[in-house]
């Protein structure tokens, strides 16, 4: 029996097996053009069901109405734009096409409570939800996913990475400052989300980066002391909510899974298969009877630089490693970028659509 893209989803969250695996997309704005042109679609929606995408992620898309006293987003001259919480942002040209990055760290010299606490931070009425659940019913088709929490990334994006990681370590107050105040923000904006959606919303990803290529960013101890206790204020008021929760995190992070698992996490993405220790069958093998997986598509060597053919067999392999039984939903491991050709990215949805059924069981 054919399932609806949320029946679709919702079966592989729980660690069903679905009719077929479900598909998930993201993709930078440049990118997101070039699809739409290359599959003449104009609206989301349509590029979403071009692509056969069983998940709407509705930032950007069904966002509340911003109402703040300062500009949501201001040009600050020489390419450098300040988003409302003082974050910086500069697009530089690649040879694939422009690719946008954090700057200006505007917190990185403060070294004090006082001024931090003397900085305008954001307030959760500065956004109109009124609306919004009206907004939100013409994506029911979908799987509905609420993104944008971030805890510690984007505290870095106003601290630095490095300065960040150094007030952990000698200067708590000042990490575990940042820290809640995007914590606190962030629960009380979803709740209010969750809130007025009334049951529309089916998923809330948390992206938080605590991986690099060959290990942790961080140690399994500071992540438990510091982060731990506040993602899981997250899940619990997800699922207090009825909604599941993904957790994202790019990079080798083998050894701090089962703490996510522990931590009561739904879904973990991305599996960046590349890194060191993701091995998708290793993953399959020992967590995905206790997780669903999300992700394992390579962007960084199979997408941009593939041939269509490699496209499709790798495709096909995590389909039949990591859908085994169920509990999985293909995507990239990354949002694509400009550096991945229209061809390979229109082949790795056009096979997990065609063989999206065609995974073993335990009884095959």
């Amino acid at each position: 029996m054919v399932m609806t893209s949320k029946k679709r989803v919702m079966c592989a969250i729980g660690l069903e097996t679905p009719d077929r695996i479900p598909l998930d997309f993201g993709a930078n704005p440049a990118t997101l053009e070039r699809l739409k042109n290359n599959l003449q679609v104009s609206g989301h929606a349509d590029l979403l069901k071009a692509l056969h995408v069983d998940i709407v992620d509705l930032r950007g898309v069904v966002d509340p109405v911003y109402v703040g006293p300062v500009p949501k987003v201001r040009d600050l001259g020489q390419g450098v734009k300040e988003n409302f919480w003082g974050m910086r942002t500069t697009v530089k040209q690649s040879i694939t096409g422009p690719e946008e990055m954090y700057c200006d760290f505007i917190l990185q010299k403060a070294e004090s409570l006082e001024e931090l606490e003397a900085y305008r931070w954001p307030e959760v009425d500065w956004f109109d939800f009124s609306d919004f659940k009206n907004r939100l019913r013409c994506w029911q088709d979908f799987a509905v996913m609420a993104s944008g929490v971030s805890i510690w990334q984007h505290a870095t994006f106003l601290r630095s990475l490095d300065v960040l990681l150094m007030d952990l370590i000698s200067r708590p107050e000042i990490g575990e400052y940042l820290i809640d105040k995007f914590t606190n923000f962030y629960l009380t904006y979803f709740d209010k989300m969750f809130s007025e959606a009334n049951g529309m919303i089916d998923i809330l990803r948390i992206a938080d980066d605590i991986g690099m290529q060959n290990g942790l960013l961080i140690g399994p101890n500071i992540f438990i002391k510091f982060l731990a206790p506040r993602i899981k204020k997250f899940v619990d008021m997800a699922h207090s909510y009825g909604i599941k929760v993904m957790f994202h995190s790019c990079g080798s992070i083998v050894p701090l899974i089962d703490k996510l698992i522990e931590m009561e996490i739904d879904i973990l993405d991305p599996l960046q298969v590349t890194a060191k220790d993701m091995d998708p069958q290793f993953l399959k093998n020992t967590f995905g009877h206790r997780i669903c997986l999300h992700g394992s598509i390579d962007t960084q060597y199979i997408l941009p630089q593939g041939r269509v053919e490699e496209v499709i067999e790798n495709v096909k392999t995590m389909i039949k490693i990591l859908g085994k039984d169920g509990g999985f939903i293909l995507a990239p491991s990354h949002v694509l970028q400009t550096d991945v050709p229209m061809e390979n990215v229109i082949a790795m949805y056009e096979t997990g659509f065609k063989f999206g059924d065609k995974f073993p069981t335990s009884g095959t």
